[in-house]
């Protein structure tokens, strides 16, 4: 008798994806380890765990992790914040032209246009500066605050603020019509909820089941932000990426392991706290 039960066969493009984007990963992660340990590279002397133990106690390399983290959520924050305003005052003219056509211009603009246009207006000479000069503000130009290579990351955080909500106004519309939840806010407003009541607690919680996938992606995107940080960003703190990158490309060739360790220890962290993600979210989708 032929069993009811139909064999699962996995999808063999998935497969594919699956192989090349963690075969990646697997092989940078390996090469790193196999650098940072001395086993291959330039110069190569054996097995050591000197350059390991240089980045553990080195602050430069948590200050650069630290700074990318907090600089993400900072940014992260501020696109959500934005976008939800402007879908849910402008919900109508983003599905009609122009606002629906210009939505989704700044999609299109590469990291380095956008650091470079960012140094051009936000910068202490720069067309800020001189709207402000003009306006009587200011005595001169340069006595502009400079908000690029700021060593809080302002220039970072206004570049990305400007090229990635954009993004998330497309998604938080496009989750709105999805979800209904106009409906469910005029409902909520009938039986008596506040605007700030039907908000906490009928549009926000919709809005993030939809959104938090997509917001840990471009999470880890802002994190490993690489253009931006290098154009505008200051010497120090730098972001983790531009550190790596320092570290991998000085002259040094003896201090060149270090930067292939912090490779794999960013790696690694980023590869635990994404498994740990994934847990959560699976448990959180169970528990409902």
């Amino acid at each position: 008798m032929k069993s009811s039960v139909a064999r699962w066969t996995p999808d063999p493009w998935i497969a594919v994806f699956v192989v090349a984007t963690g075969g990646a990963v697997l092989l940078a992660l390996g090469f790193s380890a196999l650098y940072g340990l001395g086993l291959i590279g330039t110069p190569s002397r054996g097995l050591t765990l000197a350059h390991w133990q240089a980045v553990l106690t080195d602050r430069g390399f948590w200050i650069a992790l630290g700074f990318s983290l907090g600089l993400t959520v900072a940014t992260l924050t501020l696109c959500m914040v934005s976008a939800l305003a402007v879908v849910l005052l402008l919900a109508e003219q983003l599905r009609r032209p122009p606002l629906g056509t210009l939505i989704y211009l700044p999609l299109a603009v590469p990291g380095v246009v956008a650091a470079l246009v960012s140094y051009q207006v936000l910068g202490d000479g720069g067309l800020l500066a001189r709207i402000t000069h003009a306006l009587g503000w200011i005595s001169q130009p340069s006595e502009f605050p400079s908000l690029v290579f700021d060593r809080h990351g302002v220039g970072i955080l206004l570049t990305h603020w400007a090229m990635v909500t954009p993004f998330f106004v497309i998604l938080l519309d496009r989750l709105m019509h999805h979800e209904r939840i106009p409906a469910f806010r005029q409902l909520a407003r009938a039986l008596g909820a506040t605007e700030w009541a039907a908000l906490r607690r009928v549009i926000l919680p919709l809005l993030s089941r939809g959104a938090l996938p997509l917001c840990t992606v471009y999470g880890v995107v802002l994190l490993a932000a690489f253009e931006v940080p290098l154009l505008i960003g200051a010497r120090f703190p730098n972001m983790i990426s531009v550190e790596i990158h320092e570290r991998i490309g000085q002259f040094d060739l003896a201090l060149r392991p270090q930067g292939f360790v912090m490779a794999t220890l960013y790696l690694v962290i980023l590869s635990v706290a994404w498994w740990l993600g994934g847990r959560w979210l699976a448990a959180r989708g169970a528990g409902r």
